[in-house]
């Protein structure tokens, strides 16, 4: 049993790889790698996820102080406006 999982893991690990470099080819063709607009998002999506990651801690030791909540919902709303952007310059 713990093989198929494991096979069926290892498979769509390798169609989302090959997914994300037709993406990844698309974006290079169209010039959307290059753009301040997509790097701006990549950096703060991953500003999102070490943060969240950092209150997932905090929790762990006690609760959340209150300054990080609107701090995540402030960046939560300005990658997606960043996404419409993208997809309005770039529409893929």
């Amino acid at each position: 049993m713990e093989w198929i999982l494991i096979i069926g893991f290892g498979a769509f690990a390798c169609y989302r790889m090959r997914r994300a470099h037709e993406k990844a080819d698309e974006y290079a063709a169209t010039g959307m790698a290059r753009s301040p607009l997509y790097w701006s998002t990549a950096a703060l999506t991953m500003t999102l996820l070490g943060l969240s990651l950092y209150m997932a801690h905090l929790g762990h030791e006690g609760p959340i102080p209150w300054p990080y909540w609107p701090i995540v919902i402030v960046l939560f709303i300005v990658i997606l406006l960043l996404r419409r952007a993208l997809k309005w310059r770039y529409p893929i």
